[in-house]
């Protein structure tokens, strides 16, 4: 009889590379915190992740206007943070796609948004003829 299954709280613990693995989200779910605190409320809840990496605090968001809202309070959110990471030299901003977005696996000579065009819906004959590559 297979043996019942271990609680992931548990194999965080007794496991020292998933434990290494839990404090690191950890300390990245706190910095995420510090982030959206000093975010406007407005902004804040756009912002789904944040990382260190040397002196460049990383920063992902959910959509290309969010990323140059942040941007506009990037130096404000670096000043604020230094007191808690005082090497922190500049931000990066991520645009994460949105899951049900991901374009589908498909032939990889032709970008996802060309095969939604009917061929037949164009009137240009150069155009047309782009498609056909």
């Amino acid at each position: 009889m297979a043996s019942p299954p271990r609680r992931i709280s548990r194999l965080l613990t007794e496991r020292p590379k998933l434990a290494r693995l839990g404090r690191m989200l950890e300390r990245q779910r706190r910095l995420l915190d510090a982030v959206r605190a000093a975010l406007p409320p407005n902004l804040a809840p756009h912002c789904l992740h944040a990382r260190i990496e040397g002196a460049v605090l990383i920063l992902h968001v959910d959509s290309p206007a969010w990323n140059s809202r942040l941007r506009f309070q990037a130096p404000a959110l670096l000043a604020r943070l230094r007191t808690e990471a005082p090497n922190l030299r500049r931000v990066r901003i991520r645009v994460l796609a949105p899951i049900g977005n991901l374009p589908k696996p498909g032939n990889p000579s032709r970008p996802p948004h060309r095969r939604r065009i009917p061929r037949e819906a164009l009137a240009d004959p150069d155009l047309r003829a782009l498609l056909d590559d």
